[in-house]
């Protein structure tokens, strides 16, 4: 498939979101205010260079978001899906139908932010609610420079490994599948291991 995607950001489900919080900060990671997303579910974000993860709660009942309260219900907390990176979520969608890969007509979220709203679009694949495609509209206002240094010296996500069958051919092979939850970080000072993900330096 000739879809060139990479990590936009890994997507760690837990049930108390301020605890996540507490315990990531904890770890040296600095973390954005807490976000309310239109469909219901709440964040705080890691932000690096040009990836992020993501701490979600799903208080509430939504069909994007009944895989993350699913996911909890039967794993507990810990790393759900991973977001793959377009600057056209629309003209993804239509190459994956193209390639026979079932997939949903994008989904636009947003989330309000200090000095705007920030918006997404989104791509959900049938079958496979661990992996999704991303399209950022407002870069400006979620890569913020206050919230790209973290004490513990984590600049960029660069790998993933997920227990999770590979969706399609073409993924990025920064991800592996199959494999016990792991996010590998750039500049990371140490191995560490929190809510059943572990970091690794790479």
């Amino acid at each position: 498939m000739p879809l060139q995607l990479a990590i936009d950001h890994a997507v760690i489900a837990v049930r108390d979101l301020d605890a996540a919080a507490a315990s990531f900060r904890a770890l040296g990671f600095t973390l954005t205010p807490r976000g309310l997303h239109s469909i219901g579910s709440q964040n705080h974000c890691i932000m690096f260079a040009a990836t992020y993860v993501e701490l979600l709660a799903a208080p509430i009942e939504h069909p994007w978001l009944d895989y993350y309260r699913r996911f909890l219900h039967e794993h507990g907390d810990g790393l759900a899906a991973i977001a793959l990176a377009t600057h056209d979520a629309d003209a993804v969608y239509a190459e994956l139908r193209a390639h026979g890969v079932a997939v949903k007509p994008p989904m636009d979220l947003s989330r309000p932010v200090e000095g705007g709203v920030a918006r997404f679009r989104l791509v959900q694949i049938d079958g496979t609610p661990s992996a999704f495609i991303c399209q950022h509209l407002t870069r400006e206002l979620v890569w913020r420079r206050e919230w790209q240094t973290h004490k513990n010296g984590a600049a960029e996500l660069v790998g993933a490994s997920l227990a999770t069958q590979k969706p399609f051919d073409g993924m990025p092979q920064s991800i592996e599948w199959e494999r016990g939850a792991a996010l590998r970080i750039r500049g990371l000072r140490g191995a560490r291991e929190s809510y059943g993900v572990r970091l690794l330096p790479a």
